[in-house]
């Protein structure tokens, strides 16, 4: 739950920097649904960003938590169950697709503007885990860095407990299927 919290308090504060620097609607929906990466890291951005979007670990832990469910021993009680399934994995999908919306309409906005400081512009020119934190500034002001802090703590977290429970249910058909 605590996790939870910390990860909506990270995208609300990027909502709340989206109202703030406005970005351009019409680019915005473009770039949806008509992707376009330039520079010499675009295939590595692609592939972190596909991962960020899809995240496999969470999609094969949530069919995995599915399968401990108790359901009913009948065509419908299975076809009520893969409907359900279906729609929570989608609400989360859905959810983490705004996030990662909010997070790249932020950076691009800020880092595209034409009145940056010279500090912005350096952060920009090399935009890590470690620097974006400057991207909330305008929301959170100087408590940006700490705010940031915490979620990206929160979302690390949540990233481990993930995996973790997702290589417990490897682990669990491995061993079930050399046994």
């Amino acid at each position: 739950m605590l996790i939870t919290l910390l990860v909506f308090t990270l995208a609300a504060c990027f909502f709340a920097e989206m109202s703030l620097v406005k970005p351009p609607a019409g680019d915005l929906l473009k770039g949806m649904f008509i992707p376009k990466l330039n520079g010499h890291s675009a295939t590595g951005d692609a592939i972190a960003l596909l991962g960020a979007l899809i995240m496999p670990h969470n999609l094969f832990l949530h069919s995995a938590l599915v399968l401990s469910r108790k359901i009913p021993n009948s065509v419908r009680g299975i076809n009520n169950a893969c409907r359900y399934f279906l729609m929570e994995t989608g609400i989360a999908l859905f959810v983490a697709f705004l996030i990662n919306v909010a997070v790249i309409a932020v950076s691009a906005t800020i880092c595209s503007a034409t009145n940056l400081s010279q500090d912005n512009l350096n952060n920009c020119s090399n935009l890590t885990l470690n620097s974006a934190s400057f991207l909330l500034k305008n929301a959170l002001g100087k408590s940006s860095s700490i705010i940031y802090g915490i979620a990206l703590l929160a979302s690390g977290q949540s990233s481990a407990i993930t995996g973790t429970y997702a290589g417990q249910f490897i682990m669990q058909v491995v061993k079930n299927f050399f046994h």
